[in-house]
């Protein structure tokens, strides 16, 4: 009996070899590795002047357009704002807003009395004053000019009381000639820096009134001078952002009294590296974003500063007042944004695996763009077939494909996927 008359009369035999003839070949053992993937199972072979790996150890330039941006970060702040500070010994008499009230620009704050200076003794309260015997130490009504050289007139011997145009409005700037009762620092974002500055917060001047009480013997000016009136008036329309008086109190030398600010109009500084100047220019449109508030808003640098300890550029960028802002940003607010600068440029989509020296968990959120530009390493294979640890800037991380935008290689190069060691840096590349 012939083999093939044998396979004929054994039917389950031959099932078997037709079986087997359609099984696939064994998987080599170089499988293929997703672009992707964190790892590469393929083995690398370095020696002294080569680097053998296969093509999955190698990524081609893929370009992808972005645009040059910039990001700001600061805490949102009233453009303009004034903290009153006593200039001197204070006795408060009467506290007229509270704290988060809103109030018009010239309305009273509040009503202290400056201390007699060789006297430490607080004066007695106006309704006490007016029950005295002599009838000479009645309290002065806000007319009465509150910031004097010497003592206020004796209400008795005035003859009349003054105008309103002779009320001369006094800064601080007058201090060396004048004692105020009051200092106003203000701040605003059209100052020099983002610090307390002197700005216009007024207090009256004495008036011709007041003048005459100059020729008052010294016993009646120590008399007089412990019960003097002051008025503190809003310089501006805005909100009690701070109160620190409270009615009865006696306060000494430089304590603060309160602070108003105007939170209609709002701005932010954000401290960027000094070489980012060149990107930036007074009149560049921000948008921004808070932490708190979905809705994107929109602001305009509105002047550069260069920081010399440590060399930096303040950006102060100042929010438009729009139905997006009005009523929503608030002062004490974090808000990030970016601002755009020069033309459309082409950046290099990379994987993970392709950087080196860097910590990428800044991207791994919204808005998935870094404040500044990341650096870090890549690997490139050149036209020369040599390898080259390329520095590079990550730009941007895409959530959807996982993969991310760094600038800084040329289309004519190669991306190595491997981490490779130091000194493997000008050693030629074979592909097996």
């Amino acid at each position: 009996m012939t083999a093939f008359q044998w396979l004929k009369k054994s039917p389950y035999l031959l099932s078997v070899l037709l079986l087997l003839a359609c099984q696939p070949s064994p998987p080599t053992d170089e499988p293929v590795t997703a672009e992707n993937s964190e790892t590469v199972d393929n083995p690398l072979i370095i020696s002294d002047s080569t680097v053998t790996m296969t093509p999955d150890h190698i990524l081609s330039i893929k370009p992808s357009r972005y645009q040059p941006s910039l990001g700001l970060q600061g805490n949102i702040q009233p453009i303009k704002q004034s903290q009153f500070v006593a200039a001197q010994p204070l006795y408060v008499e009467q506290v007229l807003v509270s704290e988060g009230q809103q109030v018009e620009k010239d309305a009273p704050l509040l009503i202290v009395r400056r201390l007699n200076m060789t006297s430490q003794t607080p004066p007695k309260r106006s309704d006490e004053i007016n029950t005295e015997a002599d009838g000479n130490s009645a309290p002065q009504t806000e007319n009465a000019a509150p910031q004097t050289k010497s003592a206020a007139k004796d209400p008795a011997t005035e003859k009349t009381s003054p105008r309103p145009d002779q009320t001369k409005q006094a800064t601080i700037e007058d201090a060396a000639s004048e004692p105020s009762a009051i200092d106003s620092k203000s701040t605003s974002a059209s100052q020099a820096t983002s610090d307390s500055n002197p700005a216009s917060a007024k207090l009256p001047r004495q008036n011709d009134a007041d003048a005459d009480a100059a020729t008052d013997t010294p016993d009646d000016a120590s008399k007089h001078s412990s019960y003097q009136l002051i008025t503190v008036r809003a310089s501006f329309a805005g909100r009690i952002a701070q109160l620190n008086a409270a009615a009865g109190q006696q306060l000494a030398a430089r304590t603060s009294l309160l602070q108003i600010a105007d939170e209609t109009k709002l701005y932010f500084v954000a401290t960027v590296p000094i070489q980012a100047k060149p990107q930036l220019s007074v009149g560049q449109t921000v948008n921004f974003t808070t932490a708190e508030l979905t809705d994107q808003f929109t602001g305009q640098v509105s002047k550069l500063v260069e920081a010399p300890h440590p060399k930096k550029l303040l950006v102060h960028v100042n929010v438009i007042d729009n139905e997006s802002s009005r009523k929503k940003l608030l002062p004490k607010m974090q808000v990030t944004g970016r601002v755009n600068y020069g033309q459309i440029d082409v950046g290099t989509i990379v994987p993970r695996r392709a950087l080196h020296d860097v910590n990428l968990t800044e991207l791994h959120s919204p808005p998935y763009k870094p404040l500044r530009p990341l650096a870090a390493n890549v690997w490139i294979i050149g036209q020369d077939q040599r390898l080259t640890r390329q520095p590079v800037e990550v730009i941007e991380f895409n959530p959807t494909t996982q993969q991310y935008l760094i600038a800084g290689i040329s289309n004519d190069s190669l991306i190595c996927l491997a981490d490779l060691p130091l000194d493997s840096k000008g050693k030629k590349v074979i592909v097996s």
